[in-house]
């Protein structure tokens, strides 16, 4: 289970990092650009950092406005591609319900990559490494084998996250273009990003668990959460591919 990406909260009042915020009804989105310059200030790679703010009531209701606002986003990180033909990747442990958003929206990813060339639409392949104590293999090891085999345009990670912001459980869904730590608790993970396979990287996650004093909590109704939010990216990427 991976961090939060970027918590927001921290830096909405210094305009330095502020970019651009939408601000609606009962959600907002919100997106940073990290240069050079602030790097080093924020600890976060360079890089665009987006989060969809909803509540749960919303979450519940209004899933197709929320898919409509990751699609904005993904379709932004997307038009430098030239060709689009992604690994998604479902990071996490499957038998863990507040670890297993990643496995669960990749099971409702539609998969073309086994289909012969003459279909003229992205070759869309899976993979779900699961975690080292179910592998006795690192995450970016099985992630390193399948690229070299299937070779990418780009890859898609998605993941479950951990914040010690309580205003960010189960609230929101972020995405970037900076990478990811697999299996973030193993010292032996390498980051994943966009030098580390030479193509483009986006990572998609939601906040799960809290993490206060060294231990994790989960709200009872994380199940309801990740039905829905693997629904709502499952459904985005479906329609950003076909």
């Amino acid at each position: 289970m991976k961090r939060a990406f970027m918590d927001v909260s921290k830096i909405l009042d210094d305009n330095m990092f502020k970019i651009e915020e939408w601000r609606y009804r009962r959600y907002k989105v919100s997106h940073f650009c990290v240069d050079y310059k602030s790097e080093k200030l924020v600890k976060r790679k360079r890089g665009d950092y987006y989060t969809i703010f909803f509540d749960y009531v919303f979450l519940m209701q209004n899933k197709k406005q929320i898919k409509k606002e990751l699609m904005k986003i993904l379709r932004v990180l997307f038009k430098d591609l030239k060709k689009a033909d992604p690994l998604i990747i479902g990071l996490g442990n499957s038998s863990i319900l507040s670890d297993s958003l990643g496995v669960r929206t990749t099971n409702k990813v539609m998969v073309t990559n086994h289909f012969t060339d003459f279909l003229n639409i992205p070759k869309v392949a899976l993979f779900n490494p699961e975690v080292i104590e179910k592998t006795g293999i690192s995450s970016y090891a099985l992630i390193e084998m399948v690229v070299k085999k299937l070779k990418p345009s780009v890859i898609v990670m998605i993941d479950s996250l951990a914040t010690n912001n309580k205003d960010y459980l189960n609230n929101c869904i972020e995405i970037n273009n900076t990478g990811i730590i697999p299996g973030g608790a193993i010292k032996d993970n390498k980051k994943i990003d966009a030098n580390t396979f030479g193509i483009p990287i986006i990572a998609i996650g939601m906040p799960l668990v809290l993490e206060l004093d060294k231990q994790m909590y989960a709200t009872c109704n994380v199940e309801e959460i990740i039905k829905a939010g693997s629904t709502i990216i499952s459904e985005a990427l479906n329609e950003l591919f076909f």
